[in-house]
């Protein structure tokens, strides 16, 4: 996959802190879940009010550098790889100045579902042209 990823602002709120002042490290799991939704309903053209035909089954994050209140970060979400029934992807969160420091990596499975038939599906060729089209985008 290329390296055109989808951007998410955020700003960092003072209750996304804990006591030591930093972004306390459950929320960029937050974070992590809005940008995920942003790119996929963008990509979709699905409005925010309609289910996506995935759901996130995993996730991980790695920390790197500090976050305070105050900041703004970014985002940056792209599909990494595709299953037969799954995508990974990767989400890597730097703060907005001309540096770009990164301050964490995550990463998240999605498996596509069908909710009516409570069951998953193979991920659609249609799904995975559209990912291409958009991450191959200079």
């Amino acid at each position: 996959m290329s390296n055109k990823a989808f951007e998410t602002p955020v700003e960092i709120r003072y209750r996304d802190t804990d006591s030591m002042g930093h972004v306390s490290s459950p929320v960029y799991y937050d974070y992590m879940q809005s940008a995920y939704l942003e790119y996929m309903h963008d990509l979709l053209e699905l409005p925010k009010s309609e289910k996506l035909p995935h759901i996130m089954v995993k996730t991980s994050c790695d920390y790197i550098s500090q976050a305070l209140y105050g900041d703004n970060l970014v985002v940056c979400s792209r599909v990494i790889s595709f299953g037969g029934k799954s995508f990974e992807m990767e989400h890597v969160m730097h703060i907005d100045d001309a540096d770009r420091r990164v301050v964490a990596n995550a990463k998240s499975v999605h498996v596509m579902f069908d909710y009516d038939k409570q069951a998953t599906y193979p991920v659609p060729d249609a799904f995975k042209e559209s990912v291409a089209t958009f991450q191959e985008t200079a």
